[in-house]
């Protein structure tokens, strides 16, 4: 609050408040009264306690909570990654998936969204009264991607279970699509209560990691063609399916039969965007795989950094994390974000920069891209805020606390936070809510 922002974004872990399974709990066409009791019972009421604790005391300051059900994790109750891993190793990425896939298969098996469903609920009627902004999941298509394509030489985040299944990663797509379609409508029925005096109760969006595709050559036919599948697969299906019912199984760009399911559109009142770098394709000429009909290249993203030594150099300039920084590339997928007819939310946007080098040029870049989408006054998207990544250093998943993306410095052991210059820069633009002139001189023109 200190840094005059309004809105605090924060994740609830699943398996935090139910610990323990929810499937004894009736899954019918409504979830009732009778219900939200039973997983109520269920639900570890200390840890309910804490996060209401939490998002009061945030409150209390003024600020808007803006929470998000599943920010990758998992609870062990229903996905066991090691199994899963286990059971897909061996088989080709093209292979279909194996019949005996483990109970616990998280998002390859629709129980799954059917107990995401439950979760929604109950979180919706237990934290309604503090809570208007909701996101169910956060960035389906980099869970997809980094849990399920892994190729080591070429693309590996290594996310669990760490596997390379083009099957898998498709039917992961369309668990999350079918969860992210229940969380909302139970959210938006558990949730009635105006926290924020807005007149609204309840506003529920997706939070999507987009990327900023260009071709390795320009030149070569085959780049820019691979780049618009690109653009396709990642930036696209997600929205497509949440916001126009458009769940395009086969990953070919065409809709078929069978892929438009209209009880699917309409599960975003908003569309969060994650804007981080730029991604490079190299086109193949034919297609990878016969899941993935548009995957005919193969991509760049990250470059050398420190747990990455003997990666190819960074082309321009990176951050940390070895990540192309394309600045314009952000204002490129704020306008492609717009083409939904939802209103945008940067839900993340930031860089990995320990020595805040960077960081203050990349913040005012980004930030007058946010202005000139802002500018455009569209009726039907317009921009309704900016949340930067993050507060303070996190514990970036595989990477650890190595890349560095706080206006606070963090320290594990300690728990010693310290203000990096940039967060005095930020709370100059928020509170005064322009960049400064100065820095528009010496950066933007």
């Amino acid at each position: 609050r200190g840094l005059g922002m309004n809105t605090w974004r924060m994740g609830v872990e699943w398996s935090r408040i139910f610990p323990t399974s929810t499937a004894a709990v009736a899954n019918g066409k409504t979830i009732t009264a009778a219900d939200l009791q039973a997983l109520d019972a269920l639900a570890d009421q200390d840890a309910v306690a804490r996060y209401r604790k939490i998002i009061t005391s945030a409150r209390a300051t003024g600020m808007k909570p803006f929470v998000t059900l599943s920010h990758f994790t998992l609870p062990l109750w229903i996905h066991d990654p090691i199994a899963v891993r286990d059971s897909l190793d061996g088989r080709g990425a093209d292979d279909p998936l194996p019949a005996d896939l483990p109970a616990r298969a998280g998002w390859l098996t629709d129980t799954t969204a059917t107990e995401f469903r439950k979760y929604a609920a109950y979180m919706g009627w237990k934290f309604g009264d503090l809570v208007d902004w909701w996101a169910p999941l956060n960035e389906p298509m980099v869970v997809a991607v980094g849990g399920y394509v892994n190729v080591p030489g070429a693309y590996a985040s290594w996310f669990p279970p760490g596997a390379n299944s083009y099957a898998a990663a498709r039917k992961a797509i369309e668990t999350m699509v079918a969860a992210n379609a229940a969380a909302y409508d139970e959210l938006r029925a558990n949730d009635r209560t105006d926290a924020d005096r807005d007149r609204r109760a309840t506003r529920v969006g997706l939070v999507h990691n987009m990327i900023h595709f260009v071709p390795s050559d320009p030149k070569k036919p085959a780049d820019v063609k691979s780049t618009r599948n690109a653009e396709q697969i990642f930036n696209r299906t997600f929205p497509n399916a949440v916001i126009n019912g458009f769940l395009d199984r086969n990953v070919n760009g065409k809709v078929e039969a069978g892929e438009k399911d209209p009880s699917m559109a309409g599960k975003a009142d908003f569309l969060g965007v994650n804007y981080y770098f730029r991604g490079r394709i190299t086109g193949l000429g034919t297609s990878l795989s016969t899941n993935i009909g548009l995957l005919d290249f193969l991509p760049s993203v990250t470059y050398r950094w420190a747990l990455n030594p003997n990666g190819p150099p960074c082309p321009t300039t990176c951050s940390d994390f070895g990540n192309e920084i394309d600045i314009a590339g952000f204002g490129s997928v704020l306008r492609e974000a717009a083409t939904y007819k939802r209103p945008l939310l940067v839900t993340e946007n930031g860089i990995a920069d320990a020595s805040d080098s960077k960081r203050p040029k990349f913040l005012v870049q980004s930030l007058h891209q946010v202005y000139r989408q802002a500018a455009r006054r569209s009726k039907s998207a317009p921009v309704i805020g900016w949340l930067h990544w993050s507060l303070t250093d996190n514990f970036e998943w595989s990477a650890g606390y190595t890349p560095r993306f706080g206006l606070y410095s963090y320290d594990p052991q300690s728990l010693e936070r310290t203000a990096r210059p940039s967060a005095d820069l930020v709370r100059r633009i928020v509170t005064g809510n322009r960049i400064p002139g100065p820095l528009v001189e010496r950066w933007v023109r």
